[in-house]
């Protein structure tokens, strides 16, 4: 996938934080009220197993706010992702259950997506992945499956 401009100059989070922002996100919060009540402590408890607290963003917030504020209401690129982090942003933003393979030389996360949800996974991923169509035919209605891979040279 060729990296538009835009994302080139987004924001830069770490993959825990880019995850824990997604998980409020999820709670149905607005971008005026993450980051309202980040800022004031308000925020409600984590629905996710895989996320114990929100005070990462708290952190965030309060060390460079204006870092965090663009960061949630222009979007972010990740700087560095791991199969298990994009596994889990993929489960908590799409609601989706990918498969992650570890082996050497075979290592990638798959999941059924549609095209915009490979386009909002293609603006965060760091640098070193792609994504790679799995097959021609549809899986479900407007999805196809997808895997993302790191770059091999």
């Amino acid at each position: 996938m060729t990296e538009t401009t835009e994302t080139a100059e987004r924001v830069r989070l770490s993959q825990w934080d880019a995850i824990v922002l997604e998980s409020v996100r999820a709670l149905g919060l607005t971008d005026e009220e993450i980051l309202h009540r980040t800022a004031d402590g308000t925020l409600p408890e984590p629905q996710d197993e895989a996320i114990s607290s929100f005070e990462p963003l708290r952190v965030l917030q309060a060390e460079q706010p204006e870092l965090f504020g663009q960061a949630v209401t222009a979007g972010y690129r990740i700087k560095y992702n791991t199969l298990g982090g994009i596994n889990t942003w993929i489960r908590i933003v799409f609601g989706h259950t990918p498969e992650v393979e570890r082996g050497e030389g075979i290592e990638g996360v798959s999941a059924e997506l549609t095209p915009e949800e490979r386009d909002r996974l293609a603006s965060v991923l760091s640098i070193g992945w792609t994504i790679e169509r799995q097959g021609t035919e549809d899986h479900s209605p407007g999805t196809a499956s997808y895997r993302v891979v790191p770059v091999r040279s």
